[in-house]
């Protein structure tokens, strides 16, 4: 990533269906492949009905969000002051960045955070060849990347900054992809299969010089 500054985010929402509110941030802030400083969270108190089924993933009630939440002019303020204008990944970037966080800035007349990067998950889905589906969990459990809960903000951003870290790089690197807007363009990539037979031919040329 040659040493640029970027923005991994996730968050956890109230539902699926608009008007989506965010209910949970985190980040972390990254300096090429590797992780800057601490990680960013943060609940938000919208005091907005939570789904029975978006409740059932990350565990977050309407009450405990009243109780444990902040306003969220203040949360997106913190949020601000943490990640500034760098840009940003996410572990499916459509939901995240144009579902969730583009209309809450709208609807709270805020400055935007970050600015739009690429999507960490397509770019799993033409790095990563030992899996068919590309589900955080899966990855998760089939790497050992973290041995936290699943659907909770801050322990996804830690399992994406594992793929990074270890995965990603090697794998990018090794195939000389090397950069912010290199490894962009390659997330974005088509064919897929043609992205996968870069990344096998780099593969399987480790696994021959293996001792």
């Amino acid at each position: 990533m040659k040493q640029e500054d970027w923005l991994i985010v996730d968050t956890e929402t109230n539902g699926l269906s608009a008007p989506i509110y965010a209910v949970e941030i985190a980040a972390q802030r990254m300096r090429g492949w590797a992780p800057v400083g601490e990680p960013f969270r943060v609940l938000l108190n919208h005091d907005v009905p939570i789904d029975p089924m978006a409740e059932a993933v990350h565990g977050y009630s309407r009450a405990y969000l009243k109780q444990e939440g902040e306003k969220p002019i203040k949360a997106h303020k913190a949020f601000h002051a943490y990640g500034g204008c760098l840009p940003m990944v996410a572990y499916n970037l459509s939901f995240d960045w144009d579902r969730v966080l583009m209309p809450e800035y709208h609807r709270l007349q805020i400055p935007a955070t970050g600015t739009k990067g690429f999507c960490a998950l397509t770019l799993a889905r033409r790095v990563i060849i030992e899996s068919k589906t590309h589900r955080l969990e899966t990855l998760n459990h089939l790497f050992k990347l973290s041995a936290g809960p699943a659907h909770r903000g801050l322990n996804d951003v830690r399992v994406v900054v594992r793929l990074f870290e270890t995965l990603f790089k090697d794998r990018l690197e090794a195939s000389g992809i090397q950069g912010f807007e290199p490894v962009a363009r390659f997330a974005c990539q088509t064919p897929v299969k043609r992205c996968h037979a870069v990344i096998r031919q780099t593969v399987n040329s480790r696994l021959r010089v293996a001792p």
